[in-house]
């Protein structure tokens, strides 16, 4: 019997802990690995795939910006035009997630993006590179990966990009899912998949879309509301407030909120980092109820993290208050594919 051809899987090295090395006689590990370095350091990759290795960046991921994430879209659409079965991106782990649900929101297709990285630099004992990234390998060359966006494969387990949290400094297992749980795992070299996603949300970027800040203010025991005041978020064009609990602030900063919300999209998520707002509970002055009436913008499910960066890509789609509000409220368990422009929310068929 004729065997099937190997998937063609285009590999982007963007830098992290996975491409780092200490030198001999240098003080510790530097970003210096090239993404074929990372492939040559985990043997028989060429049975599963036939792969195209890209060294995109090589850089710690606190140094990835929102350009850099829009160059790399860019990228990973020209492999998927030709020909690509599927995608590998490497990275630091700081900043994985946020890469991850970029991209997730940004790639209109039903083929495998998949990211890892490492948490153990290839000179440390036990490095987890190679098993992650032989991991990653092994989804994105898998049929039933197909359709479920971006993902983020770490420690055997499969993780969605709109849930994967960063959950510990230092642990080989920091990634996980709170809300939702890994869609999947692996196990020897068996992909198994455990959940279907309802759908997924894409944004619709212009072709030279306008550079936008958004900011993250975390409130705290006390708060003075300093960091709210017009000086301090007069650079940017969007704000998230990670708020107490369900969607709840102090009283004394209602006033400051409201008045942010007439010249910038406030949004409110909760600094529990997991669960959804509250909608009908609290009735007190800067309770979810009180904070809703001033039309102020709420998160839903998302996290502040994921929040941020969903308003600042529908902020520079052109997406107005109307809909940025119906976006968040559709959430990362949306029914459908909704494709989200500067116009409207639209519910379209498969991306491709």
């Amino acid at each position: 019997m004729r065997k099937a051809p190997r998937p063609e899987i285009s590999l982007f090295a963007l830098g992290g802990t996975i491409a780092s090395t200490t030198r001999e006689g240098g003080p510790g590990a530097d970003v210096s690995l090239t993404s074929q370095d990372l492939l040559d350091a985990v043997p028989g990759l060429d049975t599963i795939a036939n792969l195209r290795s890209h060294t995109f960046r090589q850089v710690p991921s606190g140094d990835l910006t929102i350009p850099d994430a829009l160059e790399l879209v860019a990228a990973i659409q020209r492999e998927l035009v030709g020909g690509a079965h599927g995608i590998v991106v490497t990275q630091g782990t700081d900043t994985l997630e946020e890469t991850a649900f970029v991209l997730d929101l940004l790639l209109p297709t039903e083929r495998p993006i998949v990211l890892t990285g490492a948490m153990r630099n290839s000179s440390q004992p036990g490095s987890d590179g190679p098993a992650n990234l032989l991991g990653a390998v092994r989804v994105a060359a898998n049929v039933e990966a197909h359709g479920y966006g971006a993902l983020v494969v770490f420690n055997d387990e499969i993780h969605a990009a709109r849930f994967v949290r960063k959950r510990h400094a230092t642990s080989t297992a920091t990634f996980g899912s709170p809300l939702a749980g890994p869609v999947g795992y692996i196990v020897e070299s068996r992909v198994r998949f455990l959940l279907c996603l309802p759908g997924r949300i894409l944004v619709q970027l212009p072709a030279l879309p306008e550079a936008l800040n958004v900011a993250l203010v975390p409130l705290v025991f006390d708060d003075d509301g300093s960091l709210l005041s017009d000086a301090a978020t007069a650079p940017y064009q969007g704000l998230v407030v990670a708020a107490y609990g369900g969607g709840h602030v102090p009283a004394r900063l209602v006033p400051v909120l409201e008045h942010l919300n007439r010249r910038i999209p406030v949004v409110v998520a909760s600094r529990t980092l997991t669960g959804d707002m509250l909608h009908t509970t609290y009735a007190y002055p800067g309770g979810e109820m009180d904070l809703q009436s001033r039309r102020l913008i709420f998160a839903d499910a998302y996290d502040p993290l994921h929040a941020r960066l969903l308003l600042q890509l529908l902020l520079m789609a052109g997406a107005n208050r109307s809909i940025i509000a119906k976006t968040f409220e559709a959430g990362p368990s949306a029914r459908g594919t909704l494709l989200v422009s500067a116009e409207s929310i639209s519910r379209v068929g498969a991306a491709q």
